[in-house]
Parts: C-alpha cells; sequence; structure tokens
C-alpha cells in the first residue's frame, strides 16, 4: 500500500473538497478520486459520499481526523526508527516553541546525552499551538513548551507522561537608546514603542489575562510578531520595549545590553513543561531528567 495514500486523505479532510485537494497534491482530480478509493477498499468502507455535482465527507471520519493524523505520523516515524535504526541508538522528535529550542532545549539535550549517550533529536520549531498539534498527531513524542505558572494544566488525557523542567518568567527590556529614557525606578516613558505578540498567540493571551504595563500600553506599536529571537534582536537595537522570557535575555541583562523596566518588580511566570507519549519510552525517560528551577533573577 502507497502510504502517501494517509496525506491524501488529510489534505481532503483539510480541504473538504477534491478538486483543491487534488490541486494541492499536484496531481489530476480522476488520480486523486482513484487515490481515495484505494484508502476506502483498505478500510472497509467509505469515507466520502459520491453525488453528481458534490462530494461529501463521511462523519465518521471527520470525527477521527486527530486518530488519522496520528496514525499517519506513527507510521512515518515507525519507517524513519526502521530504516535509520543503529543498536543502541535511539531518535526522539522534539516538538518546542522557538525561544525553548534556543535557550532551555541545549541544556536539556546535554543532561539527556549524560544518561542515555545513545540518543539524537530531531527538533520541530513552532508556535505553542503549532507545537501541541505536532504533539498529538504523533509527529513528535516529546514536547516541551510554556505553560502559566498556577494556570490550568494541558488537558492531555493520563496516558500522556508529564513533567516540570524548570521555570521561566516574562520580563519587560529595552535595550540601545530606550536604556537611557529610563526613570530612576526604571519606568519608560508612555509614548515608548512596544513589539507586541500577535492576538490569539500563547503569550498575548498570557499577558492579556495578567495586570501588566504590556495591556496598559498607550504609545505605538512597532512590530507585531511571535518569534521571539527576533523580537529580542529588536529590543537590543533599541527600536521598542519587548516583554521576553528572562531564559531567552539572561546574558543580554547580565551585561546591560538590555534593561529590564520597571525595576524588575512586575513579571509574569511561567512553567517549562515536558510532555512524553506513552508509545515512546526513551520520551518516557527523558521527561524523568528534571533539573532544579533555572535561574531568573
Amino acid at each position: 500500500m502507497d502510504l502517501n495514500i494517509f496525506d491524501d486523505v488529510l489534505v481532503l479532510l483539510e480541504e473538504g473538497n477534491m478538486s483543491r485537494a487534488a490541486l494541492r497534491r499536484n496531481i489530476t482530480q480522476p488520480a486523486f478520486s482513484r487515490r481515495i478509493q484505494s484508502f476506502e477498499i483498505w478500510l472497509g468502507c467509505p469515507i466520502v459520499k459520491r453525488t453528481a455535482n458534490r462530494v461529501e465527507i463521511e462523519p465518521a471520519l471527520l470525527e477521527n481526523t486527530a486518530e488519522l493524523q496520528a496514525l499517519a505520523g506513527h507510521i512515518q516515524a515507525f519507517r524513519q526508527r526502521i530504516a535509520r535504526y543503529e543498536p543502541g541508538r535511539s531518535t526522539v522528535t522534539v516538538a518546542a516553541q522557538h525561544s525553548l529550542i534556543v535557550s532551555i532545549f541545549p541544556d536539556f539535550a546535554a543532561g539527556a546525552r549524560e544518561e542515555h549517550q545513545g540518543v539524537d533529536f530531531r527538533l520541530r520549531a513552532a508556535n505553542h499551538n503549532d507545537c501541541i498539534s505536532l504533539f498529538l498527531s504523533g509527529e513528535a513524542s516529546l514536547l516541551m513548551c510554556y505553560e502559566r505558572e498556577g494556570g490550568d494544566p494541558m488537558p492531555f488525557d493520563d496516558s500522556i507522561i508529564r513533567a516540570t523542567w524548570g521555570r521561566d518568567r516574562l520580563v519587560p527590556v529595552v535595550g540601545g537608546p530606550l536604556r537611557f529614557t529610563l526613570s530612576p525606578k526604571g519606568i519608560p516613558p508612555s509614548d515608548t514603542p512596544m513589539i507586541r505578540y500577535p492576538k490569539g498567540s500563547f503569550f498575548a493571551e498570557m499577558l492579556a489575562g495578567a495586570s501588566t504595563s504590556y495591556s496598559n500600553h498607550t504609545g505605538t506599536t512597532f512590530a507585531e510578531s511571535a518569534f521571539t529571537v527576533g523580537l529580542k534582536e529588536m529590543a537590543l537595537m533599541g527600536f521598542a520595549q519587548a516583554w521576553l522570557p528572562m531564559s531567552l535575555v539572561y546574558s543580554e541583562v547580565q551585561s546591560g545590553a538590555l534593561i529590564v523596566c520597571n525595576g524588575d518588580t512586575e513579571t509574569l511566570p511561567l512553567r517549562i513543561s515536558l510532555f512524553a507519549r506513552p508509545t515512546d519510552p526513551v520520551a518516557m525517560r527523558l521527561c524523568d531528567l528534571r533539573r532544579s528551577p533555572i535561574t531568573t533573577s
């Protein structure tokens, strides 16, 4: 069986239309339809209702989209493990937010190598929501992400292994010439530009739910982005104030290249969490590599 058929079905679910799905798969609609029929033969039941003018996806398939995504991910991972098999070595696919890959993952990987010398990593950098999707679909067996300290935990079932790697916090920082505009108490002028996170993004929602100067800012918005590594560079240039994880800017704060605003009196506490799928024993063991909380002072 051509395993690409699983991807065909997933694209059909995303598009909800044979023509658009065939276009995305770069094949003709008749050829795409035959591939869907091959999947139906393998499955033993139809997944679409075919009429003269339209095709409707069966509710049973729609309700099991997550399971199909996970199955496709497991099969792909299985093929890769077999093709790249080396006795004593394992490859763990990690989904992690961009800032965590830069600031936290190297330390995590070092600890992992100390305990499990035969482990390698495949990194999938994405935003918070996409990291969760990669983990739930089975495309990643280990999830490293932020959670708000004291907030509701991720709504995963009891089969998922959970661990806390450390703690971090979001802090407002300025760099460049903006460092010299702060008041004696470290308060920036009210018209200081701000770099904002897009609405709906993880950090934007966290900051919106907290009583901080981020929500009360009345100055202009210099830029909007969820890419924290890029935001740090803009803050270093002195373009605007930015709220960033302390783990990402710790060295720059210590050197004075960035200054934490407001006398470091307002922060948003975060928890760095690890989640492992029960189908990957190596990922489960890596969840036990708990370190003491990272320094955020």
